[in-house]
C-alpha cells in the first residue's frame, strides 16, 4: 500500500475551461471524482464546458456518430473511436484518451451473442521523463456474431462507457488507507454506481445525447458485492434503481 498523501481538489473553472492535466494520479477521493462527473453531466446548452461544446459540435455535424443499421460505409472501429473521444470530453474532461492513460482497441475476435463484449485491463509502463512506473488502462472491444449494426454498436458502447468509468476512478483516485476500501466512506463502490447512473441518465436524455445505452449497473454491483461483501440498505438500492431481489440472485445471496 502506498504512502498516504494529502488529497487534492480541482477548480471547477479549470474543468469547465477544459484545461489539460487537471487531475493528479492517486490524489483524489473516489466519491469526489464522481461528484465532478455527476455535476458536469447535468449541464446543458450554454452551461456546457468548452470540451463538451466541442464534442457536441462534432456529434451533431459528423456522420460517424450515426448508429442506424442502414449506414454501411463507416467501419465500426471508426465509430467506436469517435464515441470514445466524445464521451471522454463530454463526461471525463478529456482526462482519459486526452492524457493517453486510457486507450481503446477493437479486437477482431468474434464472440457469440450474450458473450463478453470486451476486456478492461491495466498494464504498467515506464515514464521515461519522470523516471518511474506509470499505468495505462486498455479497453478492448470484441465483435459479436449475428447482430444488426445498431444493437452491436449499442452494446459495445455500453461496455466502453462502463470501462471508462472504471478507468477514470482508477487513474485518479487515492489508493492509500481507507480510500482503497470499496465500501469505505469515500469508496469506489459508491462512486462508480453514482457516476454510472448519472451518465446513463444523461446519455438517455432526449434533449442531450438521446441514446439508450445501459451501463450494466446491476451486474457491476453484483460483481463488486461478490468480491467485496457489504450490506447495502434498500433505500440506497432504490436510489440506484436496483431491484434487491435481482441483485440478491446475481450476487449469489439467495
Amino acid at each position: 500500500m502506498s504512502k498516504h498523501q494529502r488529497h487534492r481538489k480541482v477548480r471547477d473553472y479549470n474543468l469547465h475551461a477544459g484545461l489539460a492535466e487537471v487531475f493528479t494520479p492517486g490524489r483524489h477521493y473516489p466519491t469526489y471524482l464522481a461528484e465532478k462527473v455527476i455535476f458536469h453531466s447535468k449541464l446543458r446548452e450554454a452551461e456546457l464546458g468548452r470540451l463538451q461544446k466541442l464534442a457536441f459540435h462534432r456529434f451533431y455535424s459528423e456522420k460517424i456518430f450515426d448508429l442506424r443499421p442502414e449506414i454501411t460505409d463507416v467501419p465500426d472501429q471508426a465509430v467506436l473511436t469517435a464515441y470514445f473521444q466524445f464521451f471522454d470530453e463530454l463526461f471525463f474532461f478529456g482526462s482519459l484518451g486526452g492524457s493517453k492513460r486510457c486507450i481503446l482497441k477493437c479486437d477482431s475476435k468474434l464472440t457469440d451473442i450474450g458473450g463478453p463484449r470486451g476486456k478492461f485491463s491495466r498494464r504498467e509502463v515506464l515514464n521515461v521523463q519522470q523516471g518511474k512506473q506509470g499505468q495505462i488502462y486498455e479497453i478492448k472491444i470484441y465483435r459479436q456474431r449475428g447482430e444488426n449494426r445498431y444493437y452491436s454498436l449499442r452494446t459495445a458502447l455500453g461496455f466502453m462507457l462502463q470501462a471508462m468509468c472504471h478507468a477514470f476512478l482508477r487513474l485518479w483516485q487515492c489508493w492509500s488507507g481507507h480510500c482503497s476500501e470499496m465500501w469505505g466512506e469515500h469508496g469506489a463502490g459508491w462512486a462508480w454506481q453514482d457516476m454510472a447512473l448519472a451518465i446513463e441518465k444523461a446519455v438517455a436524455d432526449g434533449h442531450f445525447v438521446n441514446l439508450d445505452i445501459p451501463l450494466g449497473t446491476l451486474e457491476m454491483l453484483a460483481d463488486n458485492l461478490r468480491a467485496y461483501p457489504a450490506y447495502l440498505k434498500d433505500e440506497q438500492l432504490r436510489r440506484w434503481r436496483i431491484d434487491p431481489r435481482k441483485l440478491a440472485r446475481l450476487a449469489g445471496r439467495n
